[in-house]
């Protein structure tokens, strides 16, 4: 009798154990920019190679042929890129569901409604970065761990979208340090890799090199982040169109 407890609690003990002994699957909330409210930086693009930027697809390229950029965010979901080339003032304002594209010189004034669409949509994670908004608009599955950094798949909640992305999150500066964009088809079309890490505020960083790659793995183009400011006013007539 007592051989045939121990056969039958044996099992359950085993169970119980693994159970303790299982670290649970980290939240990805728990990474996100909640305690940044505002941040500005300059974007500098200081190489490119455009042979390989073109082999990423749609329209991607086309950004590094601006040089330097200020980037501006306020949470939530407000962002703002401006810049002048050869005297045109060029800006891409993003704030909830509108986009903005404005080129005063050609008349070109024009809004988007892009609810549903998130691909046409930028994010604080183009800039290394995973927002509490982002997260309301994508559900982030835990994959497992590579190296020291935790895996999340991302994946848009909207219906029938088929989009993703999967990053690979710091846990010490939470920034994404790597993240590969997939395109409605399950197809990688370009990763990224941040890096050079500085502290904005206690606990908060903001990577200050980031490298992009083709679906070939082929280096495409390098910027690095300048004058990054964190939780300072920001005017919000720049998000007003």
């Amino acid at each position: 009798m007592t051989v045939m407890i121990a056969r039958a609690v044996l099992p359950l003990a085993l169970l119980v154990t693994a159970a303790v002994r299982l670290p649970a699957a980290p939240d990805a909330n728990s990474f996100s920019t909640a305690h940044l409210h505002t941040l500005s930086l300059t974007v500098h693009v200081v190489s490119e190679n455009r042979d390989e930027l073109d082999k990423i697809p749609g329209d991607f390229a086309e950004a590094y042929r601006f040089h330097t950029l200020s980037f501006s965010y306020e949470q939530p979901g407000k962002l703002h890129y401006e810049t002048v080339v050869l005297g045109t003032h060029i800006a891409y304002t993003i704030n909830g569901n509108k986009k903005y594209s404005s080129i005063p010189s050609v008349h070109l004034h024009k809004v988007e409604d892009v609810t549903g669409a998130p691909a046409k949509k930028q994010t604080l994670l183009d800039v290394g970065l995973v927002s509490p908004e982002f997260l309301g608009e994508y559900s982030a599955t835990y994959t497992g761990m590579a190296g020291k950094d935790y895996v999340f798949t991302l994946e848009s909640k909207v219906p029938g979208e088929t989009i993703k992305d999967v990053v690979w999150i710091d846990p010490v500066t939470h920034i994404t340090a790597r993240r590969f964009h997939y395109n409605r088809d399950g197809k990688l079309i370009s990763s990224f890799v941040y890096c050079n890490p500085v502290a904005v505020f206690p606990g908060m960083y903001v990577p200050t090199r980031i490298e992009v790659y083709n679906q070939y793995n082929k280096l495409a183009a390098v910027s690095n982040y300048t004058d990054i400011k964190a939780n300072l006013p920001i005017s919000e007539s720049i998000f007003d169109f």
